[in-house]
């Protein structure tokens, strides 16, 4: 017991510089608040797992210390090259690693979602960040471009810009259904998580989120195209653009609570017993 509060300290102070900078990264990056809600949400899935885990024989294995040495190197590694996802990531390497070295590898699998939810919490690495970012801009421009010309609103695009009689719209990290589909996803995954559906599906329901993130944000460029062209450029910008984001990313969640209702509804029917005459 000794033994594991001291390994507790030590790892609290090492990842302590690590912790700060990224609840920082939350408050300062509205791509990424919704990271303060993460751990909570892993607290609260642990805490259900509680009386499985107490029934769980207790079977400690040595393979945790190699998982804890491969997490310790990807610390030392992002922290030689100042890269904080490394630096961030190994965290969950480590909480991983101590609990298969201290408890084994059946107490691992009860917390196996609760610490892979975590990596919600943790911003991607600015290049793949950056990549993602513009070719979701470009996605979403097309979209865009394809939804105005359907509704026969004149519109000529140039990569991410689309032009309009009246505006011009930039369609730039803000706009490109970045931060929406990151909160999504997690949402997503919780959703599947508590399904009572197969794994397959659970998984279907959590990427899901994807085409339907991307989708639904090309449908918000061009309302707010059409808004422009009808009832002026103010419409474009400030509260109502902000608020077409919520409303987006809330028909984004019920699209995929639907998805998950008639997965399980498609599931019930198939498990039903079927009734025969003599």
């Amino acid at each position: 017991m000794i033994g594991l509060v001291a390994w507790a300290l030590t790892a609290a102070l090492l990842y302590a510089p690590v912790l700060v900078k990224l609840v920082r990264q939350w408050a300062a990056d509205e791509t990424y608040s919704h990271g303060f809600l993460i751990a909570p949400i892993a607290l609260f899935l642990l805490w259900q797992q509680r009386d499985r885990l107490k029934q769980t024989p207790i079977r400690p294995s040595n393979l945790g210390l190699v998982v804890i040495g491969v997490s310790l190197a990807l610390y030392a590694l992002g922290s030689l090259g100042a890269e904080l996802f490394l630096t961030r990531i190994s965290l969950i390497g480590v909480l991983a690693g101590t609990v298969l070295f201290v408890f084994g590898w059946q107490h691992l699998r009860l917390v196996a979602f609760p610490l892979g939810f975590l990596i919600f919490m943790i911003p991607l690495p600015a290049v793949v960040f950056d990549r993602v970012a513009v070719s979701l801009q470009l996605v979403a421009s097309q979209l865009g471009e394809q939804l105005l010309r359907l509704v026969n609103v004149p519109v000529l695009r140039d990569g991410n810009v689309l032009t309009l009689a009246t505006i011009t719209l930039e369609v730039n990290d803000a706009c490109s259904g970045i931060r929406s589909l990151m909160a999504l996803l997690s949402v997503a995954t919780l959703i599947g998580h508590f399904s009572a559906s197969t794994p397959l599906r659970r998984w279907s329901i959590a990427f899901a989120a994807v085409p339907v993130a991307i989708a639904l944000n090309g449908v918000r460029i061009a309302m707010t195209g059409l808004a422009a062209s009808r009832f002026g450029p103010a419409v474009a910008s400030g509260t109502i653009h902000a608020a077409s984001g919520w409303v987006v990313f809330i028909a984004a969640l019920a699209v995929v609570w639907a998805l998950h209702h008639a997965l399980n509804s498609s599931t019930a029917g198939m498990a039903a017993p079927r009734l025969t005459t003599a």
